[in-house]
């Protein structure tokens, strides 16, 4: 027998628990009602640490697994039993006993009643520290320093199984070196040798990783090696049999562990399991990843993540790879300022440090160079942010070549996209908006009906740095006030009767591009208020919700209301006003630039041309002057619903008389003799009065009645009449 001395008498309290180190043998001593009592520290079943279970009377149970042993006789709860040792005091000095066929008697195996003293378990005190930790950040960092007295390393990884894909999550890094490897780093696991260490539940320990990596390929490994780590040793996480991921000791020097290494940090491991298991950290972080993976491989664009220092690539999705045509190997090994062209990199490299962390967004366009040479144009947004304590950019990059291909030709064939025209006002038109586009200024554009509204709303979006983003248009005046509220802003399920679902409004849609609001002369007294709260502060809430939600948008809006008159008379706010009224476009009506008349129809020849397929080259010399004398009380969309008539009457090459609309080739009857020739003039002149005020209103009964005078409910009432109804 050998006696280890263990402490001294009365060191431990009662209930309490001290773990030595004997060789390669970890002993637990419980002080129970007294009596001290020594097992191997090991559970039977999994090798749960008894030291850190709790102690009900002389009974311990594993906090593994909730197995339970007598600490006085080593049996079990319906268990495998636990190995106990005798116990004894002698001067003061609590001595444990070891057979002498015990490998930790060491080379005095033989000696009998030979006293000395084992060591306190250090692995004990670090798993005691792991106790305390409130979080899973927590707990690694106390992992990471604690266990530096004891196995030094350079780096420790943790990386989580993600079952749904079958991929390896990188979820926390500890490091005293730059990163390479990095949080939200992912690899498939099926047919590594990862896949065998985790099917075997062995850890690994390699002694040369430059040697692994020539032999191995992996980019897992190649950015360790990057990092300047030369050995590793990789831990498999299992809860109940269940393979859970990883966790990796790396360390700069070669050959740096030990088998007694593993040996403790197979403890180690095993608690770090259960700690995430309890603390639901696994769910959690899958949970994360699996919205961050979807987000990466479900979406359209490519999406990077690079360190904001020096542009290398943290992690990227496939479509990055698939659009520049690199290998992802290739593509790790470079930075944001490899795929730019020379001379773009410093106006690039200037809005990145112009964006602060934590704000943001910011777009701005470039082009990334392929792998063959040539130039992918592309619209990037990107967001700063900290991870961890490394400043980095979260980058949404979507292929604007076709746009860029469709801006080149329009500027061929336009002075402006969606503006036709040489008359002097339009072409002041033009330039101003040509002056706003690219300014985040609130544009209020005034114009009779169908004077081309949306399409100058349009042109200034297309002229924007938000182009390649949603244009978003909304008419006022086409909805009642509740349901515009829901409309622009959106509103969560149960907000109100048949909202069964929750639903993004229009300023949702349109976050980073532009909301075009029509009609906004229409809109009622809550719904200024509210619009004029989104216009200053860019946030709102939903219908039936409290979260504010914020947009970066910019807003157009447009109205044939003269807004000063109702801002005069009180039913327009006059802060809402001059915030919408910051560069005021007004449009001319097509009478006052009957110049126009032919470049508009001939816009619309080509354009109905291409969509009908008719070899139609124009109009006739005839049909063209009626279109010159006609007033086009609605104006430019009056004349392309002309032309549109035309094209379906029309089946020679040109445009005749016979083509044109009955009420542009014969003069219309005075609309006074008319109603005196019926049997109820006063009945026909307002049946008459009604119908064009809708016809000018584009079909809006809410602006027809309000152009009336009269509320819609009475309209309704004299169409029907109007109707014979």
């Amino acid at each position: 027998m050998r006696w280890l001395g263990v402490g001294g008498e009365g060191e431990i309290a009662r209930g309490r628990c001290k773990v030595v180190r004997a060789g390669d043998r970890s002993i637990a001593l419980f002080n129970v009602d007294g009596e001290l009592c020594a097992t191997d520290n090991t559970c039977p079943h999994q090798g749960g640490p008894l030291g850190e279970g709790d102690l009900d009377g002389d009974v311990v149970t594993c906090p593994w697994h909730n197995w339970s042993y007598s600490v006085r006789t080593g049996s079990a709860v319906a268990t495998p039993a636990v190995e106990t040792f005798d116990v004894r005091t002698r001067e003061g000095r609590v001595e444990v006993g070891l057979d002498i066929d015990d490998p930790a008697n060491g080379s005095d195996a033989d000696a009998t009643d030979v006293a000395s003293d084992a060591v306190e378990d250090p692995v004990f005190r670090v798993l005691q520290r792991l106790q305390l930790g409130r979080s899973l950040d927590e707990v690694f960092h106390n992992i990471y320093t604690d266990l530096q007295e004891v196995i030094p390393h350079d780096r420790l990884g943790l990386a989580l199984l993600d079952e749904a894909s079958g991929r390896l999550v990188q979820v926390k890094t500890e490091s005293n070196r730059p990163l390479r490897l990095d949080n939200g780093f992912a690899a498939r696991i099926a047919g590594t040798s990862l896949e065998r260490i985790m099917e075997l539940g062995e850890p690994r320990s390699l002694d040369d990783l430059r040697a692994h990596v020539e032999q191995h390929p992996s980019t897992w490994t190649r950015l360790l090696v990057e990092e300047g780590m030369r050995a590793s040793l990789t831990l498999p996480l299992q809860v109940q049999g269940r393979p859970i991921g990883f966790v990796f000791f790396s360390s700069a020097a070669p050959s740096a562990f030990t088998e007694a290494h593993i040996a403790s940090l197979l403890l180690i491991a095993g608690h770090l399991s259960v700690l995430i298991e309890k603390g639901r950290w696994v769910s959690e972080l899958a949970q994360h990843h699996e919205r961050y993976r979807a987000l990466l491989d479900g979406s359209q664009d490519a999406i990077f993540v690079c360190s904001a220092a020096d542009l290398r690539f943290v992690t990227f999705n496939d479509n990055l790879c698939d659009r520049l045509g690199y290998s992802y190997a290739e593509l790790a090994k470079m930075s944001l300022d490899d795929l730019l062209p020379a001379d773009d990199r410093t106006r690039v490299r200037q809005h990145i440090d112009d964006l602060g962390t934590g704000t943001g967004p910011a777009t701005f366009r470039t082009s990334f160079v392929r792998r063959g040479g040539s130039k992918m144009p592309v619209g990037v947004r990107v967001v700063r942010s900290e991870r961890l304590g490394q400043d980095v950019i979260h980058a949404f990059a979507h292929d604007i070549s076709e746009l860029v291909a469709l801006r080149e030709q329009l500027d061929q064939q336009a002075p402006l996209p969606n503006l036709v025209g040489r008359n002097l006002r339009m072409l002041e038109v033009a330039q101003l908006v040509r002056q706003v586009a690219p300014m985040p200024t609130t544009v209020l554009i005034q114009g009779e009906s169908g004077t081309g509204k949306e399409p100058v709303a349009r042109a200034i979006h297309a002229l924007s740095d938000r182009s390649d983003r949603p244009f978003v248009a909304v008419n006022c005046a086409a909805l009642a006030e509740g349901v515009l509220e829901s409309e622009l802003f959106g509103h969560e399920a149960g907000a109100y009767t048949g909202a069964t679902a929750a639903r993004k409004g229009r300023f949702e849609a349109g976050d980073t591009g532009t909301v075009f609001l029509d009609e906004i002369g229409d809109l009622g007294p809550q719904m200024q208020v509210k619009l004029l709260r989104a216009l200053q502060e860019s946030e709102f809430e939903r219908v039936g919700s409290s979260e504010t939600i914020t947009v970066d948008v910019r807003v157009i809006a447009a109205t044939n209301r003269d807004l000063r008159a109702a801002m005069t008379d009180g039913s327009f706010r006059e802060d809402l006003y001059y915030r919408l009224n910051v560069v005021p476009i007004l449009l001319p009506p097509l009478r006052e630039r009957t110049e126009d008349i032919p470049l508009l129809a001939e816009h619309f020849v080509e354009r109905f041309r291409e969509s009908t397929g008719k070899p139609i080259d124009g109009f006739s010399r005839e049909a063209l002057a009626v279109l010159l004398d006609h007033p086009f009380p609605g104006n430019v969309r009056e004349l392309e619903n002309v032309v549109e008539h035309a094209f379906v009457r029309c089946d020679g090459a040109s445009i005749e008389l016979e083509h044109l609309p009955l009420e542009l080739t014969s003069r219309p009857a005075d609309i006074v003799a008319l109603a005196l020739a019926a049997s109820d003039p006063l009945g026909a002149l307002e049946a008459e009065l009604v119908r064009r005020a809708v016809d000018e209103c584009g079909g809006s009964r809410e602006r027809a009645a309000k152009r009336l005078g009269i509320s819609r409910t009475t309209l309704w009432r004299k169409l029907r009449s109007a109707d014979g109804g």
